[in-house]
């Protein structure tokens, strides 16, 4: 399937193309390239795991009031009780690295040691400044694009940092998702503002009367103010394009039935368009071959959260690839799929770096993780062969990751 998207000098349409192409050609699990594990040593994963984390929140509990306080004040004064939490947590993770629980290689220290924590808490206190009113739940979910620019920064060997483009782009989304999700609001008052949105997004200026429109519109203005039109056209025409693909995206809520490959379509062109404009808000500039990895990241990022909001997606409504009814085997087709283009996206190529190989094997593990623990919480969605396949190549049973959140959770209530 082929549609012309609207763009100016970002080849779009090609980048979709291949892509499509890519996702078509993905069609087995590469359990040959993933090491298998025995369940006695699952079990005995599993039996650390537990108490390493138990031993870690028993220790964190006591500190979560100060850590919630900081966090809603916004305070640069660093408290005892957060450094202690700092120096709980890389403990927690450098033993979970060192006995492999989770993943082979020391994974989570290498995030902690890029300073990945250090860029969220930066971002946590900038954010609650800005603006009091967010819930946590919309600056987590702001921070998760910021993790993702992060890995980005470290994949191209850019210095990690926080700057005003990443953070204005960032929470674009809680803004905008809220609004355009907005049961409460008419379709003719979301359609107007997808207007003035683009209006603004095209540099031109728009005038509101909302406090919400008016915080988006600034944000876009910072942008663009950022990365001058004139100088890095492609930076304001990523975020054209990523706003195009959320008008696209609204025909998911619709009652009209879309076919599989309409799904296909939009949630490859929404992902891959978010994480292009984050790298162009990266680098200002991009080489093909730049261009074409940030797309396909974002790809099957989109993938992995559809898959991860399935049941939500069904609740409100939502079409996507996994939230439409289908069958236990359509389902393992559509993951299988999902793996296999993870596998693809991220091989390593002639001319990529020792860090590009390494963080696109970090990327494939994380991905991997979160897509077992998605099933192991799902078991019923899959057939048993395949459950029982996945579980395979994890380090632990596929329940134990819900059991472990639900643990967290409890525990963590803020």
């Amino acid at each position: 399937m082929s549609k012309n998207i609207e763009s100016g000098t970002i080849p779009i349409n090609s980048l979709q193309d291949s892509l499509l192409n890519a996702y078509y050609s993905a069609n087995s699990f590469p359990s040959e390239k993933i090491k298998q594990v025995s369940l006695i040593r699952k079990l005995w994963n599993e039996h650390r795991l537990k108490k390493l984390v138990n031993k870690a929140l028993k220790e964190l509990e006591p500190l979560f009031p100060v850590i919630e306080e900081h966090i809603e004040s916004a305070s640069e004064t660093l408290a005892p009780e957060l450094k202690e939490t700092k120096v709980l947590m890389n403990d927690l993770l450098k033993k979970l690295d060192q006995q492999q629980l989770l993943f082979d290689e020391p994974f989570l220290t290498f995030f902690m040691d890029q300073g990945y924590m250090t860029v969220a808490e930066d971002f946590i206190i900038r954010v609650r400044k800005e603006d009091p009113e967010l819930k946590n739940e919309e600056i987590f979910q702001a921070l998760r694009n910021v993790w993702i620019m992060n890995s980005l920064q470290i994949y191209w060997g850019e210095p990690l940092k926080l700057s005003t483009p990443m953070v204005a782009y960032s929470l674009l989304y809680p803004y905008t998702d809220n609004f355009l999700d907005d049961a409460a609001i008419k379709p003719a008052a979301k359609k107007a503002f997808n207007s003035r949105l683009s209006q603004a997004l095209a540099g031109g200026h728009v005038s509101t009367n909302s406090p919400t429109e008016a915080r988006i519109f600034s944000l876009v203005e910072s942008i663009l103010t950022s990365y001058p039109k004139d100088t890095y056209p492609e930076v304001s025409e990523s975020i054209q394009l990523i706003h195009q693909a959320q008008v696209e995206s609204m025909r998911q809520c619709r009652s009209e039935e879309l076919p599989r490959e309409e799904l296909l379509y939009i949630s490859l062109f929404k992902g891959g368009t978010s994480v292009l404009a984050d790298a162009y808000l990266i680098k200002g500039k991009l080489t093909d071959k730049e261009r074409t990895y940030a797309y396909n990241y974002g790809a099957f990022l989109q993938l992995l959260d559809d898959l991860q909001d399935v049941k939500s997606d069904r609740d409100e409504g939502n079409q996507t690839l996994f939230s439409v009814e289908q069958t236990q085997e359509e389902t393992v087709r559509e993951i299988k799929t999902l793996i296999s283009l993870i596998f693809k996206v991220n091989s390593p190529e002639d001319g990529d770096t020792d860090v590009q190989v390494k963080m696109k094997k970090v990327i494939t593990n994380c991905t991997m993780l979160m897509i077992m623990e998605t099933v192991g919480k799902n078991p019923d969605s899959v057939t048993s062969s395949f459950y029982k396949e996945l579980e395979t190549v994890s380090k632990v049973r596929l329940k134990a990751y819900s059991a472990l959140e639900k643990k967290i959770k409890k525990t963590i209530d803020f």
